[in-house]
């Protein structure tokens, strides 16, 4: 498929409000929330996954507090604010800070930025400087500072299974944030934003009131992209995909909400936002493709899942208390709620204090099983990466043969873990399964028909795979063919003009491997 480039300018993975404003870039108005952070509570967090907003978001309010009215001419903010009186601003950005050292040097360059700017003075601790300047800053202002800390918690995440280097960091948060309170009386606004919660810390623990919004109703779509906004924002674009690839805009729209779709934050399900990294990406480049998960993932979940035994598919439908979602801090053991916080998980449903959680779309689903199947064959992500390759193009020739002799060599040796046929069965399953997946197949599992149940059904393009699966001590690869020509799985698709294909796969509980596969052509 041919690619269009766009004409208009779109602020693909921008984080500046000024330059984006300035240079004539697409904005999707999020100015009413800013003036509602700015004015309705002192002590505000923020969590989102990365790459939502969150950096531009804080970027909007610098500008805000710093009195810049002609970058919000014809914004929604303008028939909120009506004096546009600037204050100080402090603005610290923790991303990119992996440990103690670099957190502290940071702190300390910013606060001499600041001292250059409002004056030195005789203190030598980070908390009593920060004190300091905001005092200077609401006497020269005449008005309290602004605060906002940009990713506070990357520091934390970094270090998290490093506990000597995760005090260290800790102890800079204890040298620094402290001054939020002791300086509270020269505060107008104090806003952080970060992935996770880490409660605990002095930061919290010591301010009084902090606000959590990610998770009230009224800021559920104050960072993503609802699909109102879309048509409202981007139907330019939406056109253009729409003549490229002679097909609907309703059908373009719809594609886009597979994709990105799928994100909700409150318990109010009506308001949930596409992620607007890839969802600005597709827009730009006029392909639907995975943008997020090569934009760079989270480090801290491949250690988490180094340390645990994850199967991804578990994690779809699981319940979650509201108070642990809501309130619990991130830690290494409860892996589902990290997962929600990062986005890899999102809420699908809400009834008496109990969430449901899932996959909130194709792209999300495609990154975590990228993270989770070579952890579970114990493979190298670029041997793992190889493999899937090799897999899909043999799909796209239309060789089923190749394709399933690539599995089988993927699946080599993998290290169960489980005891017990049953939970090996399942594992098995859930592999091979997933690989089908990233294969780019859409798979159906446990598949209902009037003559028994389908093991997994994979449908690539015009071929429809239908597979069943036996343990070598349940009869093998012989009980798994005779089971679908007994039961003739492969009729329910002679009416679909595609080339079905009967697989039947046996495993070893001992070789730890797929030992036969048989491939019949329907």
């Amino acid at each position: 498929m041919k690619e269009h480039k766009n004409t208009r300018l779109l602020p693909v993975g921008m984080q500046s409000f000024e330059k984006i404003r300035r240079g004539g870039y697409v904005y999707v108005d999020k100015t009413d929330f800013v003036w509602k952070i700015a004015n309705e509570k002192q002590n505000n967090f923020l969590s989102r996954p990365r790459r939502f907003g969150k950096s531009l978001l804080t970027s909007t309010l610098k500008c805000y507090f710093e009195g810049k009215r002609d970058l919000f001419e014809g914004l929604k903010i303008m028939d909120l604010e009506k004096e546009w009186k600037p204050c100080q601003v402090f603005h610290f950005d923790f991303s990119g800070k992996n440990n103690g050292e670099q957190l502290k040097s940071h702190l300390e360059g910013k606060i001499l930025d600041y001292e250059d700017l409002l004056g030195k003075s005789n203190y030598t601790n980070l908390n009593d400087r920060l004190v300091e300047l905001m005092k200077k800053g609401a006497a020269k202002y005449a008005a309290p500072v602004a605060v906002l800390v940009d990713e506070y918690d990357a520091p934390l995440q970094h270090t998290l299974f490093d506990k000597e280097e995760h005090d260290r960091v800790r102890d800079v948060y204890t040298s620094f944030f402290p001054a939020l309170k002791t300086g509270e009386d020269y505060l107008n606004c104090l806003f952080l934003t970060g992935i996770t919660k880490f409660t605990q810390l002095s930061i919290f623990s010591t301010l009084n009131n902090v606000s959590f919004l990610g998770s009230w109703p009224d800021y559920a779509t104050v960072c993503g992209i609802t699909r109102e906004e879309i048509e409202e924002y981007f139907m330019p674009e939406l056109e253009n995909i729409s003549k490229t690839r002679n097909i609907a805009v309703e059908d373009v729209l719809d594609e886009l909400q597979a994709m990105y779709d799928g994100y909700h934050f409150t318990s109010e399900l009506d308001k949930g936002v596409y992620n607007p990294y890839s969802l600005v990406n597709a827009l730009d480049r006029g392909r639907i493709s995975n943008y997020w998960a090569s934009s760079g993932g989270s480090s801290l979940l491949s250690q988490m899942l180094e340390h645990t035994q994850v199967n991804g598919d578990e994690l779809d439908g699981m319940i979650m208390d509201a108070e642990t979602l809501e309130n619990a801090d991130v830690n290494t053991s409860n892996i589902p709620l990290f997962l929600y916080q990062t986005g890899y998980l999102t809420i699908k449903d809400y009834d008496d204090g109990d969430y449901t959680l899932g996959f909130p779309n194709e792209e999300v689903k495609r990154a975590l099983f990228k993270i989770v199947l070579p952890n579970a064959l114990d493979k190298q992500e670029g041997d793992f990466d190889n493999s899937i390759g090799r897999m899909r193009r043999a799909l796209k020739e239309g060789n089923v043969q190749e394709a399933m002799n690539n599995l089988q060599q993927l699946v080599s040796e993998t290290p169960y873990a489980m005891k017990g046929d049953k939970k090996l069965e399942e594992r098995f399953r859930f592999i091979i399964k997933n690989s089908l997946f990233l294969c780019g197949c859409r798979v159906e599992e446990e598949k209902q028909m009037a003559t028994g149940q389908i093991d997994l059904v994979a449908h690539f393009r015009n071929i429809i795979m239908v597979m069943e699966l036996k343990l070598d001590n349940n009869g093998g690869v012989e009980a798994a063919k005779q089971q679908i020509a007994d039961r003739k799985y492969t009729s329910a698709y002679s009416a679909e003009n595609k080339n079905v294909y009967a697989i039947a796969i046996s495993f070893s509980t001992e070789d730890k491997g797929i030992t036969h596969i048989s491939i019949e052509k329907a």
